[in-house]
């Protein structure tokens, strides 16, 4: 367990298989760190504010991975997938159901 901004981690460990490519850049990104900072940061560390990182800026990473925003034919493919259920659902039981949350 560790504590980072006044919130209280419990460690879980587990493995991830990783690209030999991937981990090199990996690598050099904490040597790169190190140098720059002349504080050595550990692997979790690093790993931990790279993953905090791609969810705060998450729709700039998410766009990046597929191609987001869609173009207007994709855009007028999905909405062609649409279909009436004959449900009437409310924009808070949609949020809660996409977030978790009333938003």
């Amino acid at each position: 367990m560790y504590i980072k901004d006044k919130v209280i981690f419990l460690l879980m460990t587990g493995n991830i298989k990783v690209h030999e490519k991937d981990k090199r850049t990996f690598d050099m990104l904490q040597a790169e760190l190190t140098l720059k900072t002349g504080k050595k940061m550990t692997q979790q560390e690093l790993f931990s504010d790279i993953v905090e990182f791609a969810r705060s800026k998450k729709e700039n990473f998410f766009g990046r991975l597929f191609n987001l925003p869609l173009s207007e034919k994709e855009l007028k493919k999905v909405k062609s997938l649409q279909s009436d259920w004959g449900v009437i659902t409310t924009d808070k039981e949609i949020d809660i159901t996409v977030y978790g949350t009333e938003r």
